[in-house]
């Protein structure tokens, strides 16, 4: 095949929900455009990314990852560590990849840097408990009043070797829990975690050396 592979590689699944996570991380994948997915498998054969594949890839997985877990567009982050490993920073939305006033350290008070320090997913279904950084509430897509944060899962995304290089995480908004809708569930954090792990490889081949 000349484009990358539309399912994870593995045995078939022998459960459903195990069938609805590959399902999910499917979805994903059809969502990146075609030029995208064959230029990432270049890649996997050893090829160099062409200049802005990064922002190519996120534009895309920003919206994919929103419809498949039924959120909007601005309740999905995805960070990458920066700065030799000392911050993260946003890559979706991709409008504050290059903005240093969104870098923060990857050991502050927050719940990307703790999953990623972790090397685990978590729930947080009651976030405004939980210390973290306001900077979320500032992502934005339609330019309306932000919204708080309510409720959030967090996937580290780790290379096959285990080490982090960043982090991505779904989340609700609303002015209450109620208003932001249901409590995410351990599948929905399985599914988040098993596209994670599938993912990072591919971002990994694409991070500019400036990360």
């Amino acid at each position: 095949k000349d484009t990358m592979s539309l399912a994870p590689e593995g045995k078939a699944p022998s459960d459903v929900k195990a069938a609805e996570r590959r399902a999910l991380i499917r979805r994903v994948i059809e969502q990146i455009p075609v030029d995208v997915r064959r230029e990432l498998d270049v890649l996997r054969k050893g090829g160099a990314p062409s200049a802005g594949l990064l922002k190519r890839l996120m534009v895309s997985l920003g919206p994919a990852i929103a419809q498949a877990f039924s959120v909007r567009e601005d309740e999905v982050a995805i960070l990458l560590v920066r700065d030799q490993g000392l911050m993260l920073g946003f890559a979706y939305p991709f409008t504050f990849y290059g903005d240093q006033k969104n870098l923060f350290p990857v050991n502050a008070s927050s719940i990307a840097g703790e999953a990623l320090r972790a090397r685990k997913g978590r729930i947080d279904n009651h976030v405004s408990q939980i210390q973290h950084l306001d900077v979320y509430e500032r992502i934005n897509l339609r330019a309306q009043r932000p919204l708080k944060i309510q409720k959030m899962i967090s996937a580290p995304l780790l290379t096959p070797r285990g080490e982090p290089i960043g982090v991505i995480q779904v989340s609700r908004k609303g002015k209450s829990l109620a208003e932001a809708g249901p409590n995410f569930t351990p599948h929905d954090l399985c599914s988040l975690t098993e596209l994670s792990n599938w993912l990072a490889p591919h971002i990994l081949e694409v991070i500019p050396p400036d990360c």
